[in-house]
């Protein structure tokens, strides 16, 4: 794969491209030129959870907790479900053994996927603990968590530094790994402050990613990786990552490849650590680096694509981290990447940009139809050569270009 370097350089001008996509319209109305809409449908407020599809059935979150089964081919509702008043705002949405899993932002519920009926519903433990005089105690939060399930078990991660494994069809709590004290940092003083955002599922291990406050309020953080044993919780290692600096500063979910763990953090830094020896053995960061870099890392085959925190999409040999390809955007990621056979898409807030995957060229911005106030809130989900986004106060469907 080898990108034109033409298109490194390339300058992009946001004015032009609205003025060209807001004088033109698609001939089904339900999308700028060069996306072909397949159907659009309202719903309330926007949810940042990646829709899910299973067979003809594609399961989108709302901004009033809601969770709705439509139907692949036009959209209509098969069925809602009203599991709260919270936005559902954890990073995906999961079907798995016939069971929907929905992380709102304080609790996750699970949904029976024929009929919508609630069959649990669970809250992870609390975000801060050992709370002194004059301190409150946050719940445990799943907003941007990313969870992963195998057939029986379903894997949360929550702010609170937890990860939780709960019964898919049942609700039952199997177990619940939590770091503990560390030594050195405020928790010895009585408040502790992490918090997990994603998990994989890889064998009998649990990878997940965690940030750490080593200071009350987070200005000195640490991020780690931690391999939990799958069926009894048990923590088998964790790494520091050789990164230090404020806030949260890892929210992806880990990415396995091999005998590698990779590990994407919100400064546009990405490792890859060895399983084995739970060594780094690279490291990928570019100079010119200046955003945040909120997407996760995405494996397509033998290629690791990387928002670089430099407005340009990384294709990285994921063996060694050396890079492949580039191709340009103009801003940062606002949700995580979906990567296709043809096609990357790039959410930056109220437009997606669609490269194509061997070139790096892009093949077109898409705008939510229907509104004069357009906000990509999910990633993209794809089944079939169609792509589904949750979109500000609806839910759209269109054809891969």
């Amino acid at each position: 794969m080898r990108y034109s370097p033409l298109l490194r350089n390339a300058p992009i001008s946001i004015t032009t491209s609205l003025v060209f996509l807001w004088s033109c319209r698609d001939a089904t109305g339900l999308g700028p030129p060069g996306v072909r809409g397949r159907w659009y449908q309202p719903q309330s407020g926007w949810a940042r959870a990646r829709p899910a599809v299973v067979g003809n059935i594609v399961y989108f979150g709302d901004g009033y907790g809601e969770v709705i089964a439509r139907d692949v081919a036009d959209g209509e509702r098969k069925w809602t479900a009203r599991i709260g008043q919270e936005r559902i705002d954890g990073a995906n949405i999961l079907v798995r053994s016939g069971v929907v899993v929905a992380p709102l932002e304080t609790y996750t519920v699970g949904l029976d996927a024929a009929s919508g009926r609630e069959l649990w519903r669970y809250r992870a433990p609390a975000d801060t603990v050992g709370v002194p005089t004059g301190y409150v105690a946050l719940p445990g939060q799943v907003i941007e968590s990313r969870i992963d399930a195998d057939n029986n078990t379903v894997y949360i991660p929550a702010w609170g530094a937890s990860v939780s494994a709960v019964d898919l069809h049942t609700g039952q709590v199997r177990w619940v790994w939590q770091p503990g004290r560390i030594d050195g940092d405020t928790a010895t003083s009585g408040v502790f402050r992490s918090g997990s955002n994603g998990v994989v599922v890889s064998g009998d291990t649990i990878f997940a990613t965690l940030w750490h406050f080593v200071n009350r309020l987070g200005g000195f953080s640490q991020a780690w990786l931690v391999a939990i044993d799958r069926v009894s919780g048990r923590e088998l290692w964790r790494v520091r990552l050789p990164y230090e600096g404020s806030g949260t500063l890892i929210w992806a979910a880990p990415v396995v490849y091999h005998n590698l763990i990779i590990v994407h953090t919100l400064s546009a830094r990405t490792y890859g650590i060895d399983r084995e020896t739970q060594k780094v053995v690279w490291e990928f960061t570019v100079d010119s680096a200046h955003l945040s870099t909120i997407a996760g890392a995405e494996l397509y085959g033998d290629v690791l694509y990387v928002d670089g925190g430099d407005s340009q999409i990384h294709g990285l040999r994921p063996s060694d981290g050396t890079t492949i390809s580039i191709a340009a955007f103009p801003a940062a990621s606002t949700r995580d990447l979906l990567v296709t056979e043809k096609r990357i898409y790039v959410p930056i807030g109220a437009e997606v940009y669609i490269l194509d995957r061997q070139t790096g060229a892009t093949i077109a911005i898409a705008h939510q139809p229907g509104t004069y106030d357009p906000l990509f809130s999910s990633a993209a989900a794809f089944s079939n050569g169609l792509v589904f986004f949750t979109v500000a106060d609806g839910a759209w469907c269109f054809e891969e270009p």
